[in-house]
């Protein structure tokens, strides 16, 4: 706990960048129904810092713990801890597992491995490849590495979105043509207020952002170990309103990003027909569009950004995994030999599991959007894990019996909303639920779980006083500072 402010807000916003974020964004835009106002997960995220800054930071270094799961323990008991090191392991293999597969429409496309040049395959050997490349760089720990590689990797990045912004604005007849084809074609058209069945709509797109930030900073051990590296509470919370306010905004130059080639594509429809799927609309534009300096810059930007992302990814999983699933159960201590070698055994079998996964996940890109993908297959787990933090951290009643209950339902019922229209096709209730916007699945599974976990806890014993003492947000010790200027008033 050492490092200041600004590398660690920086490394906050490469920990949660990655090509899901760029390829998925600008390639919304470039969906027949597309619009710019996907940008709502961004104004989402930025809507949840306040409230991040106000629950999480404090409990963490007022305890002295550094992992949620840690926290989890102390709170209820071991069954809670790993289900919600289960929850965690399904949310980061998944959002890993759909990096892997965004990266390879970009490397295929950049190395000329598809359909059109014979390699039917290309995207399968993209995503090894990128796979083991992260696997590797996996093997090479330390925070500190990390933070600043973070930090020179965010401003390459912003030097190519700068690059393509500038490019694409040349190309496609300058800001005013941009902003006609961007109106004719509905681009700017604001989503229903709310919807539960449209892709997109004001609510849910807000939601997104403001439950995934709210799951992520608490209870996501790959951000957590971003903020916990910082001096102290008060550098952390810095920190985080850093990264919020100043940082995170910068994420809505993707959708501008995303119209830019948008008005770019309808004026060459030459380039345009390259696209295999909307998501290549970035993959199409960098390979061939930019110039031979700028296409290196992005394509290093890109894969500096997966390897990061997905590296940052497969450390927190094995730690996980080590921590909270095999150290509890073997009866001595390891050494740190052991400890090592172990670490770079998980290392190595998530990496093959987050391959594996990536290949499962390709098949779902023709018909859903790198956006729509990610909801599914990540934000279920990602919705528990956050009603089982919330009600650990803000209800007195919570015990583990009722939350360990609640987050199986909570993760239960929000897969059937997808599954169940597939499982049983001719129940219309099914088929209803299966045409509730996937935007939702991370409230569903939060709410499902709140309201679930507190009515199950009404039927177990509370918990005693003395155990939860100090472990609420009502109950937490005072920081401290507040201590010392105490201490000094005394």
């Amino acid at each position: 706990r050492s490092m200041g402010r600004w590398p660690i807000a920086i490394s906050m916003y490469m920990a949660l960048f990655s090509t899901n974020t760029l390829l998925g964004v600008t390639g919304w835009v470039n969906r027949p129904n597309g619009t710019v106002w996907i940008g709502l997960q961004t104004i989402g995220i930025v809507l949840a810092v306040p409230l991040v800054v106000t629950l999480y930071p404090a409990l963490y270094y007022r305890l002295r713990i550094t992992s949620a799961y840690e926290y989890l323990n102390k709170r209820f008991n071991h069954a809670v801890r790993n289900a919600a090191t289960a929850f965690f392991l399904g949310s980061r293999l998944m959002w890993m597992s759909t990096i892997l597969y965004s990266a390879s429409l970009v490397l295929s496309m950049m190395l000329g491995w598809t359909a059109a040049n014979g390699m039917l395959n290309g995207q399968l050997w993209a995503i090894f490849t990128i796979g083991v490349l992260a696997t590797s760089f996996a093997l090479i720990g330390g925070m500190r590495a990390v933070i600043w590689t973070d930090v020179m990797q965010f401003f390459v990045v912003l030097s190519g979105l700068i690059t393509m912004i500038v490019m694409g604005l040349r190309l496609s007849g300058g800001f005013g043509e941009v902003v006609r084809i961007g109106s004719e074609t509905h681009r700017f058209t604001p989503p229903a207020f709310f919807s539960v069945t449209d892709d997109l709509s004001l609510v849910s797109g807000l939601l997104l952002g403001f439950i995934g930030m709210l799951s992520m900073a608490g209870a996501d051990q790959v951000l957590l170990q971003q903020y916990l590296t910082a001096r102290s509470e008060r550098e952390a919370k810095a920190s985080l309103w850093r990264n919020g306010f100043l940082l995170k905004p910068v994420s809505l130059i993707y959708p501008v990003l995303g119209l830019i080639m948008f008005a770019f594509y309808r004026t060459h429809p030459d380039v345009a027909r390259l696209m295999r799927i909307p998501d290549d609309a970035l993959p199409v534009f960098v390979v061939n569009v930019l110039p031979s300096g700028g296409r290196g810059l992005m394509t290093i930007a890109m894969t500096a950004a997966v390897l990061t992302a997905v590296q940052s990814g497969l450390t927190a999983v094995s730690a996980a995994v080590q921590v909270n699933l095999i150290k509890p159960r073997i009866a001595r201590e390891l050494s740190d030999r052991e400890s090592v070698l172990l670490a770079r055994i998980l290392l190595l079998l998530t990496g093959i599991s987050v391959i594996s996964a990536a290949c499962w996940v390709r098949s779902m890109g023709q018909q859903n959007s790198i956006i729509q993908i990610l909801n599914i297959v990540m934000y279920p787990f990602t919705g528990v894990l956050l009603g089982i933090f919330l009600l650990a951290l803000l209800s007195h009643r919570a015990n583990g019996s009722g939350v360990l209950i609640g987050g199986i339902l909570g993760f239960l019922a929000t897969i059937a909303v997808p599954a169940g229209h597939v499982l049983w096709p001719e129940s219309e209730t099914f088929r209803y639920l299966g045409r509730v916007s996937n935007f939702y699945y991370g409230f569903l599974g939060a709410v499902l779980t709140v309201v679930a976990g507190f009515l199950a806890s009404l039927a177990f014993p509370p918990p005693s006083p003395e155990k939860i003492h100090g472990l609420t947000r009502r109950s937490l010790p005072e920081s401290p500072e507040r201590q010392l200027m105490a201490s000094k008033v005394g």
